[in-house]
């Protein structure tokens, strides 16, 4: 059984080796997805500085890490559409075992926990036709870098980031299979980035279609340390997912990871017998 991270690398890749670092040690191999004509989803050009692929080099002692160049982007194709179609061409590359695939601005803190919880789940990397399951873990919003710190969001929301399927339905998710909440928890430093970088961002990724991306913008570009109390309910697409912003001081996101990880502890969420019996079932009875 082996434990492998597959990164969709774009126009943020120097968040990568923030979020490498979390789990280097703990995984057996690490797939670098990147469009090989350097196109993102919605068909603008991006660039990666060549000192990127020399850093990743000189970090990768174990020689973990392997880079998928290929074509990612579809003319005719919605944003949305070619993050699942990436998806399942990186779940394919990746072969058997536990597929995790992150963001680049995802950081997977205290990784070892995680590890330990994929090697006492390994009977279920034997036959995953038969045992299909995705975990889902919780995200830690960061929301805005300010002078003082961050600002972010701490409400439950949950993504799918591990599986043993080779299919995806939508990103990282496959809606007839059984998913199952284990309380890891991730930095996601989804909306604390610089302005130029926010601007590009919702231009770019899967869900531009999905709002007012211009006056979203806007509404992050007002947020200080004086006002942002004032702001509730901000999700973009379901505004009560995020119905607070909270405050941690912080001089980095390094520093900002580390304290975060020492005040909340990974603790996960076992699954029992009877729920994968339960789930095997159901979906027999559905076929």
């Amino acid at each position: 059984m082996k434990i492998k991270v597959g990164y969709l690398v774009s126009y943020d890749y120097e968040m990568f080796l923030t979020s490498v670092k979390q789990l280097y040690d703990y995984v057996d191999t690490i797939f670098l997805a990147i469009d090989k004509n350097y196109l993102t989803w919605s068909g603008n050009s991006f660039e990666i500085e060549e000192g990127f692929f020399e850093e990743i080099k000189r970090f990768d002692v174990k020689n973990k890490i392997e880079f998928y160049f290929d074509d990612f982007y579809v003319p005719g194709l919605s944003p949305i559409q070619c993050d699942t179609r990436e998806r399942n061409m990186l779940l394919k590359k990746m072969g058997d075992g536990w597929l995790i695939q992150l963001d680049v601005d995802e950081y997977m803190y205290d990784f070892k926990k995680i590890r330990k919880f994929l090697k006492q789940h390994w009977y279920l990397t034997i036959f995953p036709k038969f045992t299909p399951v995705i975990f889902r873990g919780i995200w830690i919003t960061l929301f805005k870098k300010l002078p003082e710190g961050y600002l972010y969001i701490e409400n439950n929301e949950r993504f799918p980031f591990i599986t043993n399927c080779k299919k995806y339905d939508g990103p990282r998710t496959n809606y007839s299979i059984s998913n199952h909440i284990i309380n890891a928890k991730a930095i996601h430093q989804s909306w604390a980035r610089s302005e130029e970088e926010i601007f590009f961002k919702i231009k770019n990724w899967g869900h531009k279609d999905d709002f007012d991306t211009q006056k979203y913008f806007e509404l992050w570009r007002d947020l200080d340390i004086n006002n942002y109390r004032n702001y509730k309910d901000i999700h973009p697409m379901k505004p009560d997912l995020w119905n607070e912003l909270h405050f941690m001081p912080a001089s980095s996101i390094d520093d900002f990871i580390e304290h975060y990880a020492e005040k909340n502890k990974q603790v996960l969420k076992g699954i029992s017998f009877f729920q994968l019996v339960k789930a095997f079932l159901i979906r027999i009875i559905k076929k």
